[in-house]
């Protein structure tokens, strides 16, 4: 479930940074001109790909279910697993 975790945090750093990008070239003045709008094009499809997959997996709950078991297998290794020695 680690590997969910990260994947899905990976998709939502790539997603803001698409998006990020969006906007620096819209405030720098460049979106009306042919590379601007091949990057803006190109930034909102992978955007689109990696929020959306974010999405879909919190719609799902596979975010929460991941969550969740991080949690408690963190709380299981905090805990002492046997009894006291003596």
């Amino acid at each position: 479930m680690l590997e969910t975790v990260v994947l899905l945090f990976f998709c939502l750093v790539i997603g803001l940074v698409s998006l990020a990008v969006v906007v620096w070239v819209a405030f720098s003045g460049r979106l009306f001109y042919m590379d601007g709008l091949l990057l803006t094009f190109v930034s909102l499809t992978l955007g689109g790909i990696f929020l959306g997959n974010f999405a879909w997996s919190v719609r799902n709950g596979e975010f929460r279910q991941a969550l969740n078991l991080l949690r408690k297998t963190s709380d299981k290794s905090d805990a002492p697993s046997g009894p006291p020695p003596a």
